[in-house]
């Protein structure tokens, strides 16, 4: 199944949940994660199945000074 993470197409196993990808990915932690536009909470990823052509958007927070 694929989905598009960044703009970037990838491939994931149907049925995978927000948290499975993002570990497997190593792209876990302290990050903001949006699907389709919709800001998905860190408490949900566990349970939050990925579907076909879904659009993620990671966002890592950066300090400055």
């Amino acid at each position: 199944m694929n989905i598009y993470v960044n703009d970037e197409e990838t491939t994931v196993e149907p049925g995978e949940t927000l948290a499975s990808f993002l570990s497997r990915t190593a792209a876990g932690g302290n990050l903001a994660v949006a699907v389709n536009d919709t800001v998905v909470r860190q408490a949900e990823w566990p349970e939050y199945r990925l579907q076909e052509s879904d659009r993620l958007l990671l966002i890592v927070p950066v300090q400055g000074g």
